[in-house]
């Protein structure tokens, strides 16, 4: 007798945006789909995060019905860049004859869509521990308890930056624009749109 077929075709481990996205992916094929996905911690405040996307990203999530609301995907129509020397650049999304040039998207609405369809999926099969299968995939990004595990190494090299994000209620709507500021020190401000068409967050 041979070993025993495993139970799963795939291991994910890593329940973040990547990992649940390849899950419902692949169970869509009909695969069997184990989910390693510990509970991450509790950020010491709001979630503030924001991710840039493209429509190969939009067209991913639509896939497996988790593109968030109007509110949450924030269409950007332009850009404008500017620097303390005068230096400017723009770009139009009507220029270059697309819909948008990328959403700015609320990371915890596509997560708690995300996490609601892993739960309708009965392909997919949340586990406490990695399971044997076919195939494993480690997405648990920047502190990989795998990596950890099977002693990967790896080296870091620091930007020498800090970054400060927040939520601004800006005064005046954001016309679906963003906007950013390179001052001749190095740093950068940026405003992001959020909150929809007609938003006034950034």
């Amino acid at each position: 007798n041979g070993p025993m077929a495993s139970q799963f075709d795939v291991c994910i481990r890593g329940g973040g945006i990547v990992g649940r996205t390849l899950a419902l992916q692949l169970a869509a094929k009909r695969l069997r789909v184990a989910l390693h996905a510990p509970a991450p911690a509790s950020p010491p405040g709001p979630d503030v995060r924001a991710y840039a996307l493209n429509v190969t990203s939009r067209s991913l999530l639509e896939a497996v019905r988790c593109w968030p609301s109007d509110t949450a995907a924030t269409p950007i129509a332009a850009m404008q860049v500017q620097g303390d020397d005068g230096a400017r650049v723009q770009f139009s999304a009507q220029e270059q004859g697309v819909a948008a040039l990328n959403w700015i998207v609320d990371v915890p609405a596509v997560e708690a869509l995300l996490v609601e369809a892993v739960r309708f999926q009965p392909q997919i099969e949340l586990v406490n521990t990695p399971a044997p299968a076919t195939l494993t995939v480690v997405c648990e990004g920047r502190h990989s308890a795998t990596r950890d595990e099977f002693g990967v190494h790896f080296e870091a090299a620091p930007y020498d930056q800090h970054a400060l994000a927040t939520r601004v209620l800006c005064e005046k709507a954001h016309g679906e624009t963003a906007r950013q500021w390179f001052s001749t020190e190095g740093e950068i401000l940026a405003f992001l749109p959020l909150g929809g068409v007609g938003g006034r967050e950034c």
